[in-house]
């Protein structure tokens, strides 16, 4: 498996999100966009799907009430859909490390927390989960959803600034 963050090295060091001039800059190596972008056509494909995995990107308005939640659904879900599509779109469309004004660097935000979301319901993420076992089935998409945590992490503190 590639290294990843490789390019973080101490001789060419440089932050994950910086600031430039009134704009960010996010970072990534090679290997780091790849792992992005493939997450971004996975949920993609979940969003089309309606996989029960994205439950989290619609939460639940009304818990003690299905009727009231089904009808709050109907006249946001759209809207939160297209929100979500959109900020992939984002990230993809600026992912080479192009400066990106506060409304994409929100939509990256976005995009990484919604396939972190849909990605820690399907691994049922906890904060006891420990380190990533190479030999587990899902070492993969645990070591994925860890690059995305960092990702996030920086986003929202470059965004903090």
């Amino acid at each position: 498996m590639p290294r990843l963050f490789g390019h973080l090295g101490p001789s060419s060091w440089r932050p994950l999100v910086e600031r430039v001039g009134d704009g960010y800059r996010v970072n990534l190596g090679r290997v780091e966009q790849r792992v992005v972008i493939e997450s971004l056509d996975e949920l993609r494909a979940m969003l089309a799907n309606h996989d029960p995995d994205t439950r989290r990107l619609f939460p639940t308005a009304y818990p003690d009430d299905a009727g009231l939640d089904a009808e709050y659904h109907q006249m946001v879900g759209d809207d939160l859909l297209r929100g979500q599509l959109e900020a992939l779109d984002t990230v993809e469309r600026t992912v080479d490390g192009q400066v990106i004004d506060r409304d994409e660097l929100d939509g990256w935000m976005r995009a990484i927390n919604g396939v972190r979301l849909a990605l820690g319901t399907r691994l049922d993420v906890s904060e006891d989960m420990g380190d990533i076992d190479p030999d587990h089935p899902d070492a993969h998409d645990r070591l994925v959803y860890e690059v995305l945590t960092i990702i996030l992490g920086n986003l929202v503190a470059a965004a903090a600034r």
